[in-house]
């Protein structure tokens, strides 16, 4: 993903130096969202496992 450059990058002190942290933050996202996923998966087998247990039918029990 590329992010348009606020200043021109021939200024002094500005410009390119962005690029990184961009660059770090979108690692950091990628991380993040891959550790949200493991963190989980654990509670959606959980929950599949309840919810199949609570009753028939595909969507566990419901009430009338």
């Amino acid at each position: 993903m590329r992010y348009p450059d606020l200043v021109p990058a021939d200024t002094p002190g500005r410009g390119k130096g962005n690029d990184v942290f961009h660059a770090i933050a979108d690692a950091l996202r990628r991380i993040g969202g891959a550790l949200g996923t493991l963190v989980a998966l654990p509670f959606r087998a959980l929950a599949r496992l309840f919810g199949a247990a609570s009753g028939p039918g595909r969507g566990g029990a419901r009430r009338a």
